[in-house]
């Protein structure tokens, strides 16, 4: 696409490609590589391709679940402020936790800005309403590699487990296919009329909303 064309400003290019390489980094020391797998981890390397590419349904495809993860991630830490460190669901604990690095922590809150600018991203490139599909089978592909590469007691996207809870009411071949083939679809759908109705509120749907 020549400079003519392109939609997304070079600075931001630029800018998001020097945030991913400090993130990575920091990532890399502090947790491993094996962090990469979790869906709004993985989200981030997506991102890049479509701040380049400008492409459109990839972008779309990580705007649910970078959107709906962001709100609950960012209330649940506010919460958890209020209630002197204490996450009702777990998913920030490590943010209060000393055994994990400082800088680790800090740079874990893109969670509270990524969602603003992927809606962004949104309005400038337009939002394939064909996206969460494409998001399925990219979490699916994750998600069974996470559980085949990662060590279990990382329990990557939850393949292992719910939460921090054991996962003893169904053989775990069942567990991994209710969640592939139910609970993250449900996720990602929810996620997209999320970003629906953002975009929406936004401005007018009809100008961006494609697919």
């Amino acid at each position: 696409m020549g400079a003519q064309g392109r939609r997304l400003p070079d600075g931001v290019r630029i800018g998001y490609s020097a945030w991913m390489v400090f993130w990575v980094a920091v990532v890399l020391w502090a947790y491993g590589p094996a962090n990469f797998f979790w869906l709004c981890n993985a989200a981030q390397f997506l991102l890049l391709w479509s701040v380049w590419r400008e492409d459109r349904l990839i972008l779309s495809s990580q705007a649910g679940v970078v959107v709906l993860i962001g709100i609950i991630w960012t209330a649940d830490l506010l919460l958890a402020l209020l209630l002197g460190g204490r996450s009702l669901t777990g998913i920030t604990s490590y943010m209060f936790d000393p055994d994990f690095p400082l800088l680790a922590r800090i740079v874990s809150l893109f969670h509270v800005g990524l969602p603003v600018f992927v809606l962004w991203l949104c309005l400038r490139l337009g939002y394939d309403r064909r996206g969460w599909w494409l998001q399925c089978g990219l979490a699916a592909v994750l998600m069974i590699a996470g559980y085949l590469l990662t060590d279990p007691e990382r329990n990557i996207n939850y393949a292992v487990a719910p939460f921090h809870m054991e996962q003893v009411w169904v053989p775990h071949w069942l567990y991994l296919l209710a969640l592939a083939a139910v609970v993250q679809p449900l996720i990602f759908v929810i996620g997209h009329l999320l970003v629906s109705w953002l975009l929406g509120l936004w401005r007018g749907r009809e100008a961006y909303i494609r697919g």
